[in-house]
């Protein structure tokens, strides 16, 4: 597979991720919105809220993962000139703090390297 394939597969599921985490957020705004008018004992309401927190979660580790792929697809464009243009890629997302889900450059590398095995 040549890098542009593989580049034009993982923009459709950064793309696919990004329309599936705003109908998510969407969603869950509602049943929240819901959740305040409906009459119920707070302690449920409570629950459901921290159901819809947990939601709100995931949704945002989800969004780290498809920032990784943004990482990956533009570090492949860059070693390999490719013109990011066509692929109507944002900007790698940079992190402010280190934390357990920042790809260092020897992680990233590593990865590309597996993705050409």
């Amino acid at each position: 597979m040549k890098y542009e394939e593989l580049i034009s597969q993982l923009c459709e599921v950064i793309k696919e991720s990004e329309n599936n985490a705003q109908s998510i957020y969407e969603n869950t705004e509602d049943i929240d919105n819901i959740i305040n008018d409906l009459e119920i004992p707070s302690h449920k309401k409570s629950k459901i809220q921290n159901i819809v927190s947990n939601i709100y979660g995931l949704l945002q580790n989800q969004d780290l993962h498809r920032q990784k792929i943004e990482r990956v697809v533009n570090f492949v464009c860059e070693n390999n000139n490719i013109d990011k243009s066509k692929y109507n890629l944002a900007p790698s997302a940079k992190n402010i703090d280190a934390s357990d889900d920042t790809l260092s450059p020897d992680e990233l590398e590593e990865l590309i390297k597996q993705m050409q095995a």
